[in-house]
């Protein structure tokens, strides 16, 4: 954890809890985000004895999602189709976020030409990709991602692709059930 509620999610696992020879690299990282106590009480987590990553650059710039809600339809006319409720109907901005609150932040005239003032609707050729949503991670949200991370080996963002409207891949399915509210944790594995 760099700051509570902020962790840096990595590209690695293991079925066997043999971490002994990661070396945790800038690289490696899937993501960095903000999780509640809850994901962490019912997440199985423990502490290894890594050495730590030094000199993480933290993101300055997040997408910060609209707070307007809408209807969601999803594989529609499939026999996988789920229709729900979800925010985001005017996608997002993208913010600057001094999440450590340092005094010297500051931001380079690169990054401050990106900030919007306007929400984005599209991840126009995936140039969203690279920032987070500022909302905070819960239990099984965050554990669904992190499967799906594993399954295509690389960061992907249901949350964003909804929000985004991009077409989903069916490997979301589980994802999607948990956020639509309409099946059963149980049912889904958790």
């Amino acid at each position: 954890m760099i700051k509570s509620p902020y962790i840096i999610f990595y590209n690695h696992s293991e079925n066997a809890n043999l971490f002994n020879d990661i070396e945790l690299k800038e690289e490696n990282i899937l993501f960095f985000h903000a999780v509640t106590k809850q994901f962490l009480k019912k997440s199985e987590l423990e502490t290894l004895s890594i050495e730590p990553l030094i000199d993480y650059n933290i993101p300055k710039l997040w997408l910060k999602e609209d707070s307007s809600s809408r209807m969601i339809k999803v594989w529609e006319n499939t026999p996988d189709e789920i229709e729900y409720i979800s925010l985001g109907e005017n996608g997002a901005k993208l913010i600057d976020k001094n999440i450590l609150n340092l005094d010297s932040f500051t931001l380079s005239q690169s990054q401050k030409d990106k900030i919007s003032k306007s929400n984005f609707t599209k991840n126009i050729d995936g140039y969203l990709n690279e920032y987070e949503l500022t909302s905070v991670e819960i239990y099984p949200n965050l554990n669904e991602r992190l499967l799906l991370c594993k399954k295509f080996n690389k960061n992907v963002d249901p949350a964003k692709d909804i929000l985004f409207n991009e077409k989903l891949p069916l490997e979301y399915k589980t994802y999607v059930k948990i956020v639509s509210g309409k099946f059963p944790l149980a049912d889904l594995g958790y």
